[in-house]
Formats: structure tokens, C-alpha cells, sequence
């Protein structure tokens, strides 16, 4: 059966025909007056069901189209006369056709009045259309069943804006990976599955890449950025689909392993990380090479399996600091006596200020060694911190703890003024002969406002020779901002204090750029020394340092040399100068008095063995 809004004839024809009286008092039949009025409702209704901007169509009992205003036409991409060969379903998404039909069977079974739901459609060029669907059922004036009016309002652009929405709430904008929130929330689902499965294991891995920050600094945060977005890459090649990878923030990402067998499978996953970082980076046209260091907790003892999701995740960043304290690029599975630990150093940090006062901290001198005539020529001054409770406590554990609370500043000016007190004091001694005084300035410490000032006024006060003392600043720190370290170097220069740049080698700054800054000296780091053997291999980049720099006329010190293996080839090298245990570990003040007689050719009976 056809349907028309013209089409007025059924709705009228069991009416019955009274008079009317119109407003002048002359009388017609009623039914003039309803035919007149029916005649403009229905072209008022007509206009309305076409110019609505509410999608609106008439479809027969079998669901096939009867009629469509401009709306329902636009956004299915066909015209009205193309719709009415045929079905609604042809733009119905296959799993709602059904629900539809049952839908419609309770509106003609009486069972409803009207319905209203969200469906998922498609236009003409099969583009998907989600609308707001509210189906009625026409019935004549016998309530007998005509048609079906539907009205569609377009969800589309809403539901793809939701989706966004949501994706941004739970995935990085940059890697696409699963983002701190929805990690977290994975996270304390699986505890949840553990907790009814006590059999099952799961395993956290908190993934930070090492020098990153240099990265971003010397190569740009673009190449930074495609760093990271390639390495998320690699990352989720080392994991099953089941589990997730996250990026938490930064360089920082995170794995969550579920259903593990035990610690093997979190190894082998550890392994295939490190393994597929061994290839360079290829980034706009540069190869770039970077380590990651990953801490690691599994629920797999009684400990583990009962902390929280916020406790699993600090215990797992206490094993990440331990990697990265370890020299990065290893991976360290988090022990319960780690969180001790570091519960005790942040005490320790603390009470750190007070360790000047109370006399825990000392210098020990390692002594720097001329290599063409063997004489003793400086030392690098290095602290020492022995606790009345925890005893002798390592620099590499409580410097970075020292260095993130600030105190750095506070003890790094102590031990400048205690090592130019303890240069003056050996001069005292030595007369004619010349020792200069290496001492480490922190980043935070290098950084500080007062640094210039604080060299100067400790030179004032203890009257030495600005020529004696370096300044050792790491080659990171320096590069962190260039323009900031152009600026302190060139003041500390003023006052004729020397520069030396620690470490250097392992960072991504260049010679032809520290050539910008004010550098006396090159401390190549003492990892390039460590893996140089007899054969002669791993000389290449000594080499290179010490050629360039002599090039330049800056002097280099080679630094943790254990070996006479390491420092015959260093000679053959031509390094000038030379540092480590196979001379002398860090001495107290006296010992290092008694080397520097010990090691001057004019005054030892006997020239040391190392030489």
C-alpha cells in the first residue's frame, strides 16, 4: 500500500457532514469548512516534513521506502526518487537490520508506541553513518497499521569526536601506545585477575632511555620525537599482543606482561629489548644509537603479589634507578632490600646538610700522572661520605640523591674551599714544586648563580693561584644549555681558573662545538679506557680524541686506567696524561703528600714500577 501526506481521502471518509456557521452568520456544511482545513494541514505537513533538518522518511510495512524529505536524502547521498525502489536495510548495518524488524513487529503488535535508539548505518558511497533512530507506526482512522515514519538525527561527527576524545584520555598523541592512565588501569585489572587466580603471574617493566635529554638538546627535539616513535615501534616487537605497552610520559614507557610462567619469560623479554637497540636509529638522514635501562617487579612471592598498583610501580621505579646507577643499558629486577635502601638514602639526603657539621665527610685525592716524565702533576679531588649508622656510603648512591634535593650546591661549595685549603697546605710543604687541584662541579651546582662568585671569593681566601685549579664539568651538563655554559665558562676564565670537561666521549656533543667554549682540558671517559687490550683494539676513539684535541691545543687526561696493557698503548697514543687504580686509588691527604715526593724524578731514589 502507498502512502501520501496529499493523500487525505481514508483519513476523512467516515466523518460525518454537519453545518458550520461562519463568522458573517451565513451557514455551510462542516464538511467544506474540515475539507479546507484538512487541505492546509496537509500542505503545512508536507512543507514541514520537507524542510525539516531532523532526517525523515516513510517506509511501507515490509520496510521499503515510500517517501524522504531533504535531509534523510543528504545524508544518505541519493535522491528521493532512487530511494523508493528501494529497502532501509540496503543502509543498515547488518547486525541492526534485525533489531529493527523485531522493533518494528512490537510497534505493529501494539506492544509499543514508538521506539528510539542509536543504529549504525551507511550512505551511497558506504561511508559508515551512526544517527538517533525514533521509529512510529501510522495507522488509519480504523487503527489499521499504514506505514512506518522514521526520523534519523546524524550522531556521526559527535561519536567520531567522543572517540577521539577518548582516545586522547587513554593513548600518547605521539606513539599511539597506551598512556600512563590506561596502563595503570590494565594494571590494577590484572591484580584484580591475580587475586582470584593466585596460580597466575604478571611482571611490570619500567623502560627509561639513557641521555635522552642529550639527544633532544644536540640533535633537536624532532629527531627526539621520531626517536621515540621508532622505538615504541621496536618495543612492541619484543611483546606478545596480549600484552601492553605504554608510554608513560617523556622517554618513559612501561610493559605489562600477563600471564607469565615466571621470571624466565620477563628475561627473555628484557634480552629481546636489548638486542633490537644494538641497530642504529635511522632519523632524517642520522644514525642515532641509544640504550635503555628497564627496572623490573613480578608478582611471583607473597610480597610482590600483595602491593597495590601504586606500590608496584614505585618499587619498580626504585629497580630502574638501580639500572641506570649501574651504567644503563642492563635491566635489574627490584628486591625488596632496594626499596630499603632507598627509603635510606632519601634520609640520608636529609640529613645530608647536617654531615658538614658533623664532620662525616672527607676528600680523597687521586693523583693525576705526567706520563713523558712520570711526575705527579695534580690530583682530582673526590668526596667521601662516612655515616655513623650506614657506614661508608657510595658517591654514585647519595651524589644523584644529593643532586636531585638541591644539597649538591651546599656541599659542592665545601669541598671547593676544603680542596684549595688542602692545595695550599701541601705547597706549604713542597715549595718549588707546582700541583694543581681538579674539582667535580655538579650540573645543578654548575647551574647555580653563585658558582662564579663562590670560586672567587675561595680564591681570595686561601690566595691561590687561580692556574691550580680546574673545574671538572661533565660534557652533558655542559650541552644541557650552550649559551648558559658559554656564558659561566667565559666569567670563570676571567679569573683564570681551568676548565675540564669530564667524562667526555659519552655524551653527543662534538669537539667542533666544545671549540665554541673556553676548555683547557679532556678527561676521555674511563669507558673507551676499561675496553682497550693488548691486541690494540678499541683504540679508536682515544685516538681520535687525543688527535683532534692536540689539533686544537687542548690537553687531554686519560681517566680510570687499571692496566699496563691500558697504559702502554695510552703512551703509543701519545695521551700526555693519565689517571687511575693502577697508580693509586684515592689517598688522604698525607698519602697524597708522600706519592707526590715518591713520584718526582729529581728527588726519588727510585723511579716508580708503573713507569
Amino acid at each position: 500500500m502507498k502512502f501520501s501526506l496529499t493523500d487525505t481521502t481514508a483519513l476523512n471518509q467516515d466523518r460525518s457532514s454537519p453545518q458550520a456557521v461562519t463568522p458573517t452568520g451565513q451557514v455551510h456544511p462542516a464538511s467544506q469548512v474540515q475539507h479546507t482545513g484538512n487541505a492546509l494541514n496537509t500542505k503545512t505537513l508536507k512543507q514541514i516534513f520537507q524542510l525539516s533538518p531532523i532526517g525523515m522518511t516513510m517506509l511501507d510495512l515490509d520496510g521499503h521506502f515510500l517517501s524522504a524529505n531533504q535531509a534523510f536524502c543528504s545524508a544518505i547521498g541519493c535522491l528521493e526518487p532512487d530511494l523508493l525502489a528501494r529497502s532501509f536495510g540496503e543502509f543498515t548495518h547488518p547486525e541492526d537490520v534485525s533489531l529493527l524488524r523485531a522493533l518494528g513487529e512490537e510497534l505493529l503488535q501494539g506492544n509499543r508506541q514508538h521506539f528510539q535508539i542509536e543504529t549504525r548505518h551507511w550512505n551511497t558511497n558506504r561511508d559508515p553513518l551512526q544517527v538517533s533512530l525514533t521509529g512510529t507506526l501510522v495507522r488509519d482512522s480504523h487503527q489499521r497499521p499504514l506505514c512506518f515514519l522514521i526520523q534519523v538525527v546524524d550522531l556521526t561527527e559527535r561519536k567520531w569526536m567522543e572517540a577521539q576524545l577518548k582516545h586522547h584520555a587513554f593513548y600518547d598523541l605521539l606513539t599511539g601506545l597506551a598512556n600512563r592512565f590506561l596502563f595503570i588501569n590494565r594494571l590494577e585489572q590484572a591484580l584484580v585477575r591475580l587475586d582470584r587466580h593466585r596460580d597466575e603471574q604478571c611482571a611490570i617493566l619500567f623502560l627509561d632511555l639513557d641521555r635522552f635529554k642529550a639527544i633532544n638538546e644536540n640533535l633537536g627535539h624532532t629527531i627526539g620525537d621520531q626517536l621515540l616513535v621508532a622505538l615504541s615501534k621496536r618495543l612492541e616487537s619484543c611483546i606478545r599482543r596480549c600484552d601492553t605497552l605504554a608510554r608513560l610520559g617523556g622517554d618513559e614507557f612501561a610493559i605489562l606482561l600477563e600471564d607469565i610462567v615466571g621470571l624466565e619469560d620477563v628475561t627473555t623479554v628484557c634480552d629481546r629489548i636489548q638486542a633490537v637497540l644494538k641497530t642504529p636509529f635511522k632519523l632524517s638522514n642520522q644514525e642515532v644509537f641509544s640504550s635503555i635501562s628497564v627496572g623490573v617487579i613480578c608478582t611471583t612471592n607473597s610480597t610482590n603479589s600483595t602491593k597495590s598498583a601504586s606500590d608496584l610501580l614505585r618499587s619498580v621505579d626504585t629497580a630502574l634507578s638501580r639500572a641506570k646507577a649501574q651504567g644503563g643499558a642492563c635491566h635489574t629486577i627490584f628486591e625488596e632490600t632496594m626499596h630499603q635502601r632507598a627509603t635510606a638514602l632519601w634520609e640520608i639526603a636529609n640529613q645530608s646538610q647536617l654531615a658538614i657539621e658533623r664532620q662525616e665527610l672527607n676528600l680523597r685525592y687521586q693523583p693525576i700522572i705526567h706520563l713523558a716524565t712520570g711526575e705527579t702533576v695534580g690530583f682530582e679531588a673526590l668526596l667521601r661520605w662516612n655515616h655513623p649508622q650506614h657506614g661508608s656510603i657510595s658517591p654514585a648512591e647519595f651524589i644523584p640523591v644529593m643532586e636531585e634535593t638541591g644539597v649538591i650546591t651546599t656541599i659542592g661549595h665545601w669541598v671547593l674551599k676544603e680542596a684549595c685549603y688542602q692545595v695550599c697546605q701541601w705547597q706549604a710543604e713542597l715549595l718549588d714544586i707546582p700541583l694543581s687541584i681538579n674539582i667535580n662541579v655538579s650540573p645543578k651546582q654548575f647551574a647555580h648563580p653563585q658558582l662564579v662568585e663562590q670560586v672567587k671569593t675561595v680564591l681570595k681566601e686561601t690566595c691561590l693561584a687561580p692556574g691550580q685549579v680546574r673545574l671538572e664539568i661533565t660534557e652533558n651538563a655542559v650541552m644541557q644549555s650552550l649559551e648558559l655554559a658559554k656564558e659561566v665558562l667565559n666569567r670563570l676564565k676571567q679569573l683564570n681558573v681551568s676548565i675540564c670537561i669530564d667524562d667526555f666521549g659519552v655524551g653527543y656533543s662534538s669537539l667542533s662545538r666544545l671549540q665554541q667554549l673556553p676548555i683547557d682540558t679532556l678527561k676521555i671517559d674511563r669507558s673507551f679506557i676499561q675496553s682497550i687490550n693488548a691486541a690494540g683494539e678499541n683504540i679508536e676513539i682515544p685516538r681520535s680524541i687525543i688527535d683532534l684535541a692536540s689539533n686544537l691545543g687542548i690537553d687531554v687526561v686519560a681517566e680510570g686506567v687499571e692496566t699496563a696493557t691500558q697504559l702502554h698503548q695510552l703512551q703509543s697514543l701519545g695521551c700526555p696524561k693519565v689517571q687511575g687504580f693502577y697508580f693509586a686509588k684515592p689517598l688522604t691527604p698525607d698519602a697524597a703528600l708522600r706519592f707526590v715526593r715518591d713520584t718526582q724524578p729529581n728527588k726519588a731514589t727510585k723511579l716508580p714500577d708503573y713507569l
